[in-house]
């Protein structure tokens, strides 16, 4: 843990309080807690990095707001280093890189004033993912203004059932899991949904784990000396480049997590889970993080 120099963090159910909350712990009582341990790894020269399927347009205010210089946005598809004027957006879009995406234009090129959410939408795959999984599956919005990338859905297929159907797509697409949610009003079959995920549909190869990687080679780094912490399954492969994974402890809801960790666990990688969940979990995990740090130069 002294190593680590950048982290690689999830947002909603790991770093905010429900709600999406800066300003509370997980119970819903004000709090600056998590604010102060933001502070204190800027100070200590820890680099946190957002790692979220929240959407592109949120990622300037959110570098703004928090202080911080690089914005993975779209569950691993879009990226932005910096905010404001000086802000440097990019796609990372797997597969769609190689492929010819309309008549006429260049191997990764998309049509004139359309992003990949458009040419998601117009291909007709959500129809059709609704209509493969009646009861099953349905729109999700939750701190959604427009997306460029990313089509989100909520609730529960297995990762087998989504690749096999989306084989047959011209597209290709994969369904990233990205954490169970409990939403107060929706139309999903109770018998069929025994956990309620949220999902984001996106190119294929894009994810949250190949923009991590993405981002240790960009800056050089040995990946001991990168943390990824989360709560959903999308999270926990963070891990796979990572040197350290951290999951916060409402992560054990879901059996998908419950399973990648035993998986970990048995390998004897580096995981470690919190006591408290979301902003408690993070913030327990940010002091545990600076006081190896404080104890590694005490020992020098």
């Amino acid at each position: 843990m002294a190593q680590v120099t950048r982290i690689y963090t999830d947002l909603d159910g790991t770093m905010l309080a429900p709600g999406g909350r800066l300003l509370s712990n997980h119970t819903g009582e004000p709090s600056t807690a998590l604010a102060e341990e933001l502070v204190a790894l800027k100070q200590a020269g820890i680099e946190v990095v957002i790692v979220t399927g929240r959407d592109a347009e949120q990622g300037n205010e959110l570098l703004r707001i928090l202080n911080l210089d690089t914005f993975i946005g779209e569950i691993g598809s879009f990226r932005l280093d910096g905010f404001g004027a000086l802000g440097r957006p990019r796609y990372l879009l797997g597969e769609w890189d190689g492929l010819v995406l309309a008549p006429g234009l260049a191997p990764g090129e998309l049509p004139p004033d359309m992003t990949p959410y458009d040419l998601v939408e117009q291909s007709g795959v959500m129809e059709r993912l609704f209509a493969a999984f009646p009861g099953r599956l349905e729109p999700h919005f939750f701190f959604r203004v427009r997306s460029r990338i990313s089509h989100t859905l909520r609730g529960y297929v297995t990762a087998e059932e989504a690749a096999a159907f989306l084989a047959n797509e011209r597209l290709p697409l994969t369904l990233i899991d990205n954490g169970i949610i409990s939403p107060q009003i929706h139309t999903l079959s109770r018998a069929d949904c025994p956990e309620i995920h949220v999902y984001h549909l996106t190119p294929r190869g894009s994810s949250k784990a190949a923009a991590v990687h993405d981002d240790i080679v960009m800056h050089d780094l040995d990946p001991a000396q990168t943390l990824a912490i989360g709560d959903a399954p999308g999270d926990v492969e963070m891990g796979d480049y990572a040197g350290v994974l951290v999951v916060v402890a409402n992560a054990l809801r879901s059996s998908v997590v419950r399973d990648q960790l035993a998986s970990r666990l048995d390998q004897g990688l580096p995981t470690f889970i919190t006591e408290g969940s979301t902003a408690d979990g993070w913030v327990e995990f940010a002091q545990a993080l600076l006081r190896a740090r404080q104890d590694s130069h005490l020992d020098r």
